[in-house]
């Protein structure tokens, strides 16, 4: 029997002021064993992290209640699903021209001092250009639509059913019709058909490694913060 772990969307009100995607090292610390050895877990290609900061979130009850629900999860190590924040480490929004490819997404408005009507909530994606199996460290995109916009460093996102993974480009090269071969890490962890896409603005599923410490300002009475997190690939 396989094992699904239940998998929970990081609460949109609590959205990270600073945050730093990286294909971590082959080990992924564990805890210690009875007779006091700490241990760690190998995988091979290495396993993504996610650092990730916060301002104060104020005293509204919804961002409360949100922090509350969180915090019990993350402790509880449940595997939650993070969309990445806009960050230098994801493609522009003006790369991918955004206002003529998006038809639809959610405008800022109102009388809120950030209206400007563009939409925000959107998902610029390409084809995936020929299958790659599951483990692989390269894959073929068809970037036409959009040119020659992807480049080392960017972060990119594939979904493959209800899992969501997030790579850094770590080589591409591109042909006369701008299809790109991009080395990638950490390497896939589903197969890749021509009918799947990459995403510009990755999710990855994740567990928090340090989930006392993000928890220890939490105060409802008074405030509702979070502590800096370092969230860990969970390989689902």
């Amino acid at each position: 029997m396989t094992y699904s772990p239940s998998i929970y969307d990081w609460r949109s009100t609590l959205r990270p002021t600073h945050q730093m995607f990286r294909a971590g090292g082959q080990m992924q610390e564990g805890g210690l064993t009875i007779g006091g050895a700490r241990v760690g877990n190998p995988e091979p290609g290495g396993v993504a992290e996610l650092q990730c900061a916060w301002a104060p979130l104020g005293r509204r009850n919804n961002v409360g209640r949100d922090v509350s629900w969180t915090i019990s999860r993350i402790l509880n190590r449940n595997v939650m699903r993070f969309s990445l924040c806009n960050s230098p480490q994801l493609v522009t929004a003006a790369d991918l021209g955004v206002s003529d490819l998006v038809s639809g997404g959610l405008p800022w408005e109102g009388p809120l001092l950030w209206s400007n009507g563009q939409p925000w909530d959107w998902d610029v994606r390409v084809p995936v250009n020929a299958a790659a199996s599951r483990g692989a460290v390269e894959v073929d995109l068809d970037l036409a639509s959009v040119g020659e916009v992807l480049q080392i460093g960017h972060v990119i996102g594939f979904t493959v059913g209800v899992y969501d993974f997030a790579h850094v480009v770590m080589d591409i090269n591109y042909d006369a019709s701008d299809v790109a071969t991009a080395q990638i890490n950490p390497p896939l962890r589903r197969a890749l058909t021509t009918d799947d896409e990459m995403s510009f603005r990755p999710k990855m599923l994740v567990t928090c490694a340090n989930a006392r410490e993000v928890a220890g300002l939490f105060e409802y009475r008074s405030f509702s913060a979070l502590n800096q997190a370092r969230f860990v690939e969970a390989l689902v």
